[in-house]
């Protein structure tokens, strides 16, 4: 029994060692297979069969082979040009060349339209930019609002220039809404022009429409915004150079008699509009004596309609600022900060008009630049001296 064991064990084995020779050996062949076919060096290359020279015609046939042969060579080479050409197609099919082309046509074009703005695009700067007849209905949309809501309308001036500030269409249009509505006028700003000019201003504008003198509060904080009393002639130099607010009492006693007139138990709605930049928010808060409305230096700072409770009597009504005179000039609209400046498509033009107003040898004084022929001549001086240049030091006008 002892024997018949081991005698089969040792058979077993045998047969084990036998399979992982084999299966070594298979092994052994198939990556010696792999290395030839990755190595070109050890492929086996076909030999040309040479041709006996007592064959007849051995030329005419060694010729035929060696055309053939060519023959051959021209086909892959073909074949081959044509796989190359097939996938550039595949390439450029992906990579959509023409498409990219158009695109780069089409920015081209828009950057040119943006440097080459017509008189009519003006107005969009009036905007910040957006698109301009947009913008321009959604500002009117909002005004014809306060117009038809309001039961006075306070048109905001400009003490530096009251009769540019004026808008014609404006007044017409509260004239056409309704024989109820009631129209005033607000000088606001008086603290940037004499006192004495604000007076004759006062006497010419009372001939037409009531008006009133305000210079607004200029305080940066929240609430409790301060207020003068008293009437103008009784208003001081250093009272109209403080940040308090001129005018307010006036003002809230027009309002007042008007609340009078209608109905003691009723409220009036005031309406507030006038060009971009002329106060009338700043108006608002002054007479709140808090932040009611957002203010800036910017002109179109106010985009819609803001609703604002003075008191259980008097509710005020803020519009955004519109520019609907049709008579002025664009240098003119500039120059009544109506636009914001760094919107501007050419700001050659505003600058040519101050230089008509003002005197060469002020312009030479204020900005300390010696003596010019033009406008770019003395925008390159200009840019120079603040050291405003270019790549190369070309002056940046």
């Amino acid at each position: 029994m002892v024997k018949q064991f081991f005698k089969k064990r040792s058979k077993r084995l045998t047969c084990r060692k036998k399979y992982k020779i084999e299966r070594k050996v298979r092994e052994h062949n198939r990556k010696k297979k792999k290395e030839a076919k990755n190595n070109p060096n050890t492929k086996s290359k076909r030999k040309d069969v040479a041709v006996p020279n007592s064959l007849p015609f051995k030329e005419e046939i060694l010729k035929e082979a060696e055309d053939r042969k060519r023959r051959l060579e021209e086909e892959q080479q073909r074949l081959k040009d044509k796989r190359k050409k097939d996938r550039q197609k595949i390439l450029d099919k992906k990579r959509n060349l023409a498409s990219l082309a158009q695109d780069a046509q089409k920015r081209t074009e828009e950057y040119e339209r943006k440097n080459a703005l017509s008189g009519e695009e003006l107005s969009a700067a009036l905007t910040g930019g957006k698109p301009v007849e947009s913008s321009l209905k959604a500002y009117y949309k909002e005004f014809k609002k306060v117009i038809e809501a309001a039961d006075v309308i306070l048109e905001v001036l400009d003490a530096r220039d009251p009769v540019g500030s004026r808008c014609p269409q404006v007044e017409q249009a509260v004239i056409s809404a309704g024989a109820n509505k009631k129209l005033v006028l607000v000088l606001n700003k008086i603290d940037l022009v004499p006192k004495e000019n604000v007076e004759k201003w006062l006497t010419h504008l009372r001939n037409e429409l009531p008006t009133v003198a305000f210079k607004a509060s200029t305080q940066t904080q929240k609430e409790n915004l301060g207020q003068s009393r008293g009437s103008l002639q009784k208003t001081t130099e250093d009272l109209l150079k403080s940040s308090r607010c001129v005018g307010a009492d006036a003002l809230l006693k027009l309002l007042g008699n008007y609340c009078r007139n209608q109905d003691i138990r009723t409220a009036i709605t005031v309406g507030i509009v006038g060009f971009p930049n002329t106060g009338k928010s700043s108006i608002i808060n002054s007479l709140k004596r808090c932040k009611a409305c957002g203010v800036g230096a910017t002109p179109g700072f106010t985009k819609t309609m803001q609703e604002v409770h003075l008191d259980k009597h008097i509710k005020l009504l803020d519009s955004p600022g519109i520019v609907m005179a049709t008579g002025s000039s664009d240098a003119s609209v500039i120059l009544r900060n109506c636009v914001k400046i760094e919107t501007l498509p050419d700001p050659i033009s505003p600058v040519e008009a101050i230089m008509r107003r003002c005197s060469k040898q002020q312009l030479m004084l204020h900005y300390n630049v010696p003596d010019y022929k033009d406008v770019q001549e003395f925008l390159s001086l200009l840019a120079t001296k603040m050291g405003r240049l270019k790549k190369g030091g070309v002056p940046d006008v």
